[in-house]
C-alpha cells in the first residue's frame, strides 16, 4: 500500500476550521471522521455519507465551501488509508510537542470525545460489540481525564504519551472489529473469471 498523502499539518488545518468558522479543532474533526471511519463508514455506497454526517455535527448541516470541503476530503481518504493499512501506520491529528503539554492533553481528549461520538452516531449499537466493549470504555474514560496545571509537565508528558499510544492502538482494534477493510472491498466487487 502507498500512502501518497501525511495528515496535514495540525496548525494550517485548524486555521482552515477557524477561518470557516467550524467550532471544532483539527484534533476533534480528525477524531470524528477517524470514528466514522471505524464504524464501517467507508466505501462507494457510504461516498456522501460521511460528509453529510460531519455536516450535521459540524456545520448545522449545511455544506462547507470548497475552501474546506477539499482539505476535509483529503484529511478523510488520507485517514482511511492510514487506518486500512496492515504496518498500523495510523497516527492522530494532534498539535506539535511545541503547543505545550497541556495543549495536546486539551486535544487529545477532544480528539477522543469526537471519536466516540463519530463512532456512535454512526454505528449506535456499538455497546452490543463485545469485542469493542472494553475499548469504548476505556476511551470514555480518557476522554474525560483532567490534569493540574501545577502538574510536573515531564511527568504528565510522559504520561500522556503512553495514553497516546493507546488510544493509536485501540482505535485500530476498534477499525479492524467494526470495518470493512478496503481489500475486502475491492476482493467483492471483482467478478470471479471462467476458464
Amino acid at each position: 500500500m502507498s500512502i501518497q498523502n501525511s495528515l496535514p499539518n495540525y496548525q494550517s488545518f485548524d486555521e482552515i476550521l477557524h477561518q470557516q468558522s467550524v467550532a471544532l479543532t483539527a484534533a476533534e474533526m480528525h477524531g470524528l471522521i477517524s470514528g466514522l471511519l471505524c464504524s464501517g463508514n467507508h466505501g462507494s455506497h457510504h461516498d456522501s455519507r460521511w460528509q453529510t454526517l460531519v455536516h450535521d455535527l459540524a456545520n448545522d448541516g449545511l455544506a462547507f465551501s470548497q475552501v474546506l470541503a477539499l482539505p476535509l476530503r483529503e484529511l478523510y481518504e488520507t485517514t482511511f488509508e492510514l487506518l486500512d493499512d496492515n504496518t498500523f501506520t495510523f497516527n492522530l491529528l494532534l498539535p506539535d510537542e511545541e503547543a505545550g503539554v497541556f495543549a495536546c492533553a486539551d486535544a487529545l481528549s477532544g480528539w477522543v470525545n469526537h471519536f466516540l461520538l463519530g463512532l456512535g452516531v454512526a454505528n449506535p449499537k456499538l455497546t452490543e460489540q463485545p469485542e469493542i466493549k472494553e475499548i469504548i470504555t476505556d476511551l470514555r474514560d480518557i476522554g474525560m481525564l483532567g490534569y493540574d496545571e501545577s502538574e510536573d509537565q515531564e511527568e504528565l508528558s510522559q504520561a500522556l504519551e503512553e495514553v497516546l499510544e493507546y488510544v493509536r492502538v485501540a482505535v485500530q482494534l476498534c477499525y479492524i472489529a467494526l470495518a470493512t477493510p478496503k481489500t475486502a472491498d475491492s476482493a467483492k466487487s471483482e467478478k470471479p473469471t471462467l476458464h
